[in-house]
Order: structure tokens, then C-alpha cells, then sequence
């Protein structure tokens, strides 16, 4: 079964697609539509962003699964400044690869059965042999407890049903895109839960699910995942992550699911790495004001001609293309006259 067989999606719509659903997808929808602002206002610092980002989630949905590096070889390999030494380290390099790959092209990246054992196989590629194939037997999803014995939590789809489902989760995944019913988001995140509980690779499924979910979000023009990182998020808050996937899962073999936790944290998820874009661009915009504050400032108290290089000398902090905005800005406002031009150009308070 899945979250897509048997209408289930149309017949769950009116608990799935609840107030509160419906309340965080507004508020999603509302902050998609200032990523072209920060990208055209602050590249700089979205550039600065995606680099921690990237450190983040490569360590992050790596430590998810028990697999450590220390600080700096982590930095190192993501930055590819050097070769991996361990298993541990060649798992860190491998999400690195497909992180990558999917910042460079998200948005063209088919889901599809073949692509996602491509990523898979890239996922592996530091460990030759081991990506790029469906589970070869049944697995279970357990639970460690602190004196050593174990729980079943979950048990996925057999090995032998998987390629076709698969298959089948990839097709009604991409109709139920195209139909654009329900929400798209409400679309990834079943997607995701359905791809856990197939749990279609006998290792490597928690990190293709997160790298899945980046996938999903760049169809979709959700580009958050690039300059906050969703695994760091989920890592923060793993325990409802593990909450939540388990009340979704209850029932998934018999169509008798809940959506809903899952649905719930999946947007929970998103709707704070939106947050914390739109927290890192209000220092940058407050960093902003006040610097074009200092030169108002300091070209008021001018009394004669000053140039350019007078404000540099008294602002060194400052980039000159700021304060060339804050005069083109004064001189439209009326107050600064331009006196010559190019480099001899002189600036007089009217």
C-alpha cells in the first residue's frame, strides 16, 4: 500500500488537509516568495549561508545514522580539500557528492526509480559495490534500548515487492504533481513517508530520504533547503522526527494510516528553515540601516565640498558601492548637490 493507493490522499483530505495544515502552508507559501529578495539583496550572504549549510547537513544526517567525523577532517571533506580515510569518512564524502549535485541541478533532477538508485549508487561511491542497488533481502526498522535488547518498530516492504513499488511511488507521485491536488507539499511529504516505509535499500535510507526531501522542495521552487539546513533542523529535533514517523507509519500496509503527525512535522520543518532565512536577513538588512544611517550622519556634519573617499576615510567599514547608493540616494532626495564628475567628482549639502 501507500499514501497515494486506493484515492487514499482524496479520501483523508478534509483530516489531512486540516486548519492547522492549511495555516502552515500559508505561512510557507508566504516566505517562498521573499527568496528573490535575499538572492537579489544579499548573494553575499547567501553564498556564506549555503556553505554552512552544507557542513551542517553532511554532518548532521550523517550523525543521524551513528556516522562521526571530527570537526575539522569534516570540513575538510566537504570542501574537498581532502580524501576520506575511513568508512565513516567515506559515507561524510558520498552525501557531500549528492548534496552537491543536487544544489547544482535540483530543479532538473527527475525522481524517478533509476535516478534515485543513481543517487544511491553516488551516495556509495567512496565505498565501491555497495550503492546503487534495491535491498537484496527483507529488513526491519528496530529500536535500541539502553540494556541492549532490541524492538521491531517497523517492518518495510518486503525485498521482492520493491522495485515495483517503487516504481508505482514514482508514478503517483508525479500525477499527483502534475494534478496539483492536494498542496504539493502535502504531495512530498507523503512521498517521503511512503519512501521510509518501503525502506527500499538494505542501508543508506534515512540519508536518501533527507536528500530526497532537498530534491523535492527545488521541484517545487522551495529553495530554503540551499542556505538552512533541513537535517540540521531534524537533527534538533529528532525525537518528535522519530514520533512522528512512527504514528504515520502505524497501519501504512493497510491503508489505515495517519498522515497527519508526519504531515505536521514535515511542515513544522520547513516553515523553520524559513525562519531562520528570514532571521539571518534581518541582521544583514539591520546591519544595513545602520550603516546608511553613519553616513547620512557624517555627510551632514560636512560644511564644504567632500568626496567619496572622504566618507571611506571616516567609515573604512563600509563598502564604497553602499556608500555611492546612499548618495545617489541623498542627491535624489534633494539633499547633496553633485559638483563634476568621475574621480573629481565633489559632494556639497544644499
Amino acid at each position: 500500500m501507500s499514501s497515494f493507493a486506493n484515492n487514499y490522499l482524496a479520501q483523508h483530505s478534509s483530516h489531512i488537509a486540516s486548519m492547522e495544515v492549511l495555516q502552515l502552508i500559508a505561512d510557507i507559501s508566504e516566505r517562498k516568495g521573499k527568496q528573490a529578495y535575499y538572492e537579489d539583496r544579499a548573494p553575499e550572504l547567501l553564498k556564506q549561508l549555503q556553505h554552512i549549510a552544507t557542513i551542517q547537513s553532511t554532518e548532521s544526517s550523517n550523525r543521524l545514522e551513528g556516522i562521526v567525523v571530527g570537526n575539522q577532517r569534516l570540513k575538510e571533506l566537504v570542501e574537498e580539500r581532502t580524501t576520506p580515510q575511513s568508512r565513516s569518512e567515506n559515507e561524510v564524502a558520498g552525501y557531500r557528492a549528492v548534496l552537491n549535485q543536487i544544489h547544482a541541478s535540483g530543479a532538473d533532477i527527475p525522481i524517478r526509480p533509476g535516478v534515485i538508485l543513481q543517487l544511491h549508487r553516488l551516495l556509495y561511491s567512496f565505498s565501491p559495490g555497495e550503492g546503487g542497488k534495491w535491498k537484496p533481502k527483507d529488513n526491519q526498522i528496530t529500536e535500541k534500548y539502553p540494556d541492549g535488547t532490541e524492538r521491531i518498530r517497523f517492518t518495510p516492504t518486503p525485498a521482492i515487492l520493491t522495485p515495483e513499488a517503487m516504481e508505482m511511488l514514482c508514478n503517483e507521485y508525479a500525477n499527483a504533481i502534475q494534478d496539483q491536488s492536494p498542496h504539493p507539499l502535502i504531495v512530498m511529504a507523503a512521498f517521503i513517508l511512503d519512501f521510509l516505509c518501503i525502506h527500499p535499500f538494505w542501508d543508506g535510507n534515512g540519508r536518501m530520504s533527507r536528500l530526497l526531501t532537498l530534491l523535492c522542495l527545488y521541484h517545487g521552487g522551495y529553495n530554503v533547503g540551499r542556505y538552512i539546513s533541513l537535517e540540521k533542523i531534524v537533527e534538533d529535533t529528532k525525537e518528535q522526527y522519530y514520533q512522528a514517523l512512527y504514528d504515520s507509519s502505524q497501519g501504512w500496509h493497510e491503508g489505515q494510516h495517519d498522515l497527519l503527525p508526519w504531515l505536521r512535522y514535515f511542515l513544522g520543518v520547513i516553515l523553520r528553515a524559513y525562519r531562520d532565512l528570514e532571521d539571518r536577513a534581518a541582521v544583514v538588512r539591520r546591519t544595513r540601516g545602520e550603516k546608511s544611517a553613519r553616513i547620512r550622519e557624517i555627510v551632514s556634519g560636512f560644511v564644504g565640498p567632500f568626496s567619496v573617499r572622504d566618507l571611506e576615510e571616516r567609515c573604512p567599514d563600509i563598502a564604497r558601492p553602499t556608500i555611492n547608493a546612499v548618495l545617489k540616494q541623498l542627491h535624489e532626495e534633494g539633499i547633496i548637490e553633485r559638483k563634476g564628475s568621475g574621480r573629481s567628482t565633489k559632494w556639497k549639502n544644499r
